[in-house]
């Protein structure tokens, strides 16, 4: 089974929407906007087109349809023309009006011929400025590192990046060397399909392994002395604050989900204690469990540091008769699961005393 994650461009636009007098000038004009910004005349001209192709779509053969979309081009070729309904689709997309509806016909394509689909918006993404750009990257890097993380294993993971916008696809390659086990592309100028699978590439870890807790306190907020030995590809100065750069943020999240899934993480903060029984505990877990425990203590040190109690956490106070046990739980797991993680507050601190089912 593949999970494949396409990049989501122009080229279906630029190609169609001659046949309604909008030619790419304007698309490109609008391309980086939201919907309110955009002219109201072109928006109206552009809606229907968009109307039309999405009620046409459906009805074009695979060589129409090669031709009208660069990202369908790769995937028919992929597939021979016969995709595999057991196979999970990602249309990953700028957060913009045009990257939103052109990700929407896709996304409603894939789906009629019976396809798992869903659209990725990548929050804050444009590529309007390369200030704002990169700063948006690190989010974008950390819920798509996640999303990957959990079909890993049970996948074969594909970036399909033949659209696409060039600036995201630089950093989507990058992250595909990492996280994917092949790339493919079709170049303009070819129908061949190019596949270029995994490369054989060895992150040099010393320096995210000796700094781990300040890695890990950079993404969660918390303000640390940076080392001088830590290079500026890796980290931003911005307002005399470190930030991780979005270079960085691709390696720090493979590094991370790698220690995360095999050992306890350290409490960055004094106020976390780890009792011994849930040391203990801990190492019965899955690597998918444990990756998931060391997610819910960050969450606890932005927690004690911000007072942000995520709806993911939950920390919240226990009364009755548990209580007498317990005075505190949250959530250690995503999704579903109703375990939790049964806690102590004692002086100001947080010990973390067991993990089970939803006691009451």
């Amino acid at each position: 089974m593949n999970f494949v994650l396409t990049s989501c461009g122009i080229s279906m636009l630029t190609n169609y929407l001659r046949n309604f007098d909008i030619f790419p000038s304007e698309v490109y004009k609008y391309s980086n906007l939201k919907k309110e910004d955009i002219d109201e005349n072109f928006l109206v001209k552009f809606d229907k087109a968009l109307d039309t192709l999405k009620s046409e779509i459906i009805n074009f053969t695979n060589e129409e349809l090669k031709r009208l979309s660069a990202e369908l081009n790769a995937l028919i070729t992929f597939y021979d023309g016969k995709f595999d309904n057991k196979d999970i689709h990602m249309l990953f997309h700028t957060d913009t009006y045009i990257g939103e509806r052109v990700a929407e016909i896709l996304n409603y394509f894939l789906q009629s011929k019976g396809l798992n689909s869903l659209k990725f918006k990548a929050k804050d993404l444009n590529t309007a400025s390369l200030e704002e750009f990169q700063i948006s990257l690190s989010d974008v890097i950390k819920d798509l590192s996640e999303i990957l993380n959990g079909y890993k294993g049970n996948y074969e993971i594909i970036f399909n990046l033949t659209g696409g916008f060039k600036s995201v696809n630089s950093f989507l390659q990058t992250m595909a060397t990492l996280w994917a086990d092949k790339s493919i592309y079709i170049f303009e100028s070819s129908n061949e399909l190019l596949i270029i699978p995994k490369l054989p590439l060895k992150i040099d870890e010393e320096i995210f392994i000796k700094n781990f807790d300040i890695f890990r306190a950079l993404e969660i907020g918390i303000d640390v002395n940076v080392p001088e030995n830590i290079p500026l590809s890796i980290v931003n100065k911005i307002d005399n604050e470190y930030v991780l750069s979005p270079w960085g943020e691709i390696l720090w999240q493979k590094i991370k989900n790698e220690v995360y899934k095999k050992q306890l993480v350290n409490p960055i903060s004094d106020k976390i204690i780890y009792s011994q029984n849930f040391k203990k505990q801990f190492e019965n877990f899955s690597p998918q469990e444990k990756y998931q425990i060391n997610k819910t203590i960050d969450k606890l040190e932005k927690y004690i540091v911000f007072k942000e109690n995520l709806k993911s956490l939950r920390v919240h106070e226990l009364g009755g008769e548990i209580s007498k046990k317990y005075n505190l739980e949250c959530y250690p797991f995503d999704g579903n699961d109703s375990r939790r993680l049964y806690c102590n507050k004692k002086d100001e601190k947080i010990i973390l005393e067991t993990i089970d089912s939803h006691l009451k």
